[in-house]
């Protein structure tokens, strides 16, 4: 059932007693929300914080975002971090060999176009083509999201195996069916250096709601970022408060 956290407390750290593996939103999560999603703020402490929990978590951490991997790679430029991209569509392991899925690909490519011609049409809108998925953002144009989600649900319902619509913070998604980020941290678990090991996940989003509800299903911390109802267990205020409870945590750990 979902539910709403009234307090923002920050929450207790990992138990010492459990070994951990952690899993990172990026957007709203890691760095601030913006305008556009070429804008966001990624700086030198964030990167060195996330190489040093990989160290201290026997690699065990991962990025598990709604971009592509080549865009995560861009900002982030830790090409040795495992990372799931496109919701799941796509993943790097921690050997850093990628895959992709593919089985939605052919009716993918028969929305996009159509997509493209409704941006075109509208200024205000912006697509992002992940090359697995494509993301349509209404952040110029927010009232616009009740005809958005209309129109774009009409658009897909004659690939009902294939396509599925989510919606997000000002945007849509339209991506492979089977695929969000509940599965694409059930998969992490199942292999090296995540398996038989408790999960943490940080997220700010609906779509994180899916991660949440795996990690629940194994018993470990599931942490909301801002407000909003959510299944998760606990909640940080922002970003700086991720970075904060990250911290504290990396000291523990390194004085343990």
């Amino acid at each position: 059932m979902v539910k709403s956290i009234a307090n923002e407390d920050t929450p207790a750290l990992p138990r010492q007693d459990r070994s951990w593996a952690l899993f990172l939103d990026l957007d709203g999560t890691l760095v601030e929300l913006v305008d556009h999603p070429d804008h966001i703020v990624v700086d030198d402490a964030l990167k060195t914080r996330l190489q040093t929990l990989t160290t201290l978590l026997d690699g065990a951490v991962a990025v598990i975002s709604g971009r592509a991997i080549d865009d995560l790679d861009r900002h982030l430029t830790l090409p040795t971090l495992a990372m799931s991209g496109q919701h799941g569509a796509e993943w790097r392991d921690s050997q850093g060999e990628r895959h992709i899925a593919e089985h939605h690909q052919k009716a993918l490519e028969a929305v996009r176009q159509r997509v493209n011609e409704q941006v075109r049409r509208d200024e205000a809108l912006y697509l992002e083509d992940k090359g697995a998925s494509l993301a349509l953002h209404y952040r110029h144009h927010p009232e616009a999201g009740d005809i958005l989600k209309s129109e774009l649900s009409a658009l897909i319902e004659e690939y009902p195996d294939a396509l599925e619509l989510h919606q997000g913070k000002l945007v849509f998604e339209i991506k492979g069916c089977g695929y969000d980020k509940g599965t694409a941290l059930e998969r992490f678990l199942t292999v090296p250096p995540f398996s038989q090991r408790c999960p943490v996940f940080i997220g700010d989003d609906r779509t994180d709601e899916d991660g949440f509800r795996t990690v629940n299903a194994h018993q470990g911390m599931a942490i909301k970022v801002g407000t909003g109802d959510t299944i998760a267990g606990s909640r940080l205020k922002n970003p700086d408060a991720v970075h904060e409870w990250l911290d504290q945590w990396i000291d523990r750990l390194q004085h343990s």
